[in-house]
């Protein structure tokens, strides 16, 4: 079934691909393609328990979020406060994952993510996502973190505000999928890691492959979970990869 999971990615990177190569100059016309075709792959290739669309979240007291590129929430349970076309207002207790998109990411755009995450609070079913479809490599995003502008004296993350950092974060050429984690070096750590495999070491169809299955794979636990509904074989069992090495960016002690 690995073969199955290549196709699905290369499927995925080929339609990335062609916006590439036909927009060049317009990178506001980029990221909405993009969106939309990562929006409507998530339709074809998630399970129909949930909607895939773009809106924004409000919660019970009426605060209404920022827009949401991709709102992956739970439509089987909860119908949205309001429609208009294809923006919806959703409650954020049916939120299971938020993917924000860029075309491309700066130090200074990188920071505004942070502070984009931030303003979710920690909503309590719901996965956080960084899409990055011409993304910096791992090292420049590692001084992305360490350059962000912390309140008050101490500038480093902490328990506290790395809970607001997304949770995943893919990257597109250069290409990387990274997970919040302990990174155990000479120091005991906290902060992200990719895994890379063999075949597929560094490239875009392993990024993809990773952020397709952690996403799918967050749907099941939150079908199963609220929702009560089990089940037996995961979509992950279906795929298997021999780990061949691993990156880290390393935030603060543990």
């Amino acid at each position: 079934m690995s073969n199955y999971f290549n196709f699905v990615s290369a499927e995925l990177l080929s339609k990335l691909a062609q916006v590439r190569s036909y927009i060049t100059k317009h990178n506001p016309t980029i990221g909405v393609l993009t969106e939309e075709i990562l929006r409507d792959f998530l339709k074809n290739h998630l399970p129909k328990l949930v909607s895939v669309e773009q809106g924004f979240v409000i919660s019970r007291d009426g605060e209404m979020s920022k827009q949401c590129d991709i709102l992956v929430y739970d439509s089987q349970t909860y119908a949205p406060f309001y429609r208009v076309n294809d923006i919806v207002v959703v409650p954020s207790e049916s939120v299971v994952a938020i993917i924000e998109v860029k075309t491309t990411i700066t130090k200074q755009m990188f920071h505004g993510v942070i502070d984009y995450f931030n303003t979710f609070g920690c909503l309590k079913n719901a996965r956080t996502y960084l899409f990055i479809f011409n993304s910096s490599p791992l090292e420049s995003l590692g001084s992305y973190f360490h350059s962000y502008p912390h309140q008050g004296d101490y500038q480093l993350f902490d328990h506290d505000t790395f809970q607001y950092l997304p949770d995943e974060i893919t990257g597109i050429d250069s290409s990387f999928h990274l997970k919040k984690a302990a990174v155990i070096t000479d120091r005991d750590m906290i902060g992200y890691d990719s895994w890379f495999y063999e075949d597929s070491e560094g490239s875009e169809i392993n990024a993809l492959e990773h952020f397709y299955l952690s996403v799918y794979s967050h749907v099941e636990s939150y079908i199963e979970a609220q929702l009560g509904i089990s089940i037996p074989t995961k979509r992950r069992s279906y795929h298997e990869m021999s780990a061949k090495s691993i990156s880290a960016i390393q935030l603060f002690d543990m």
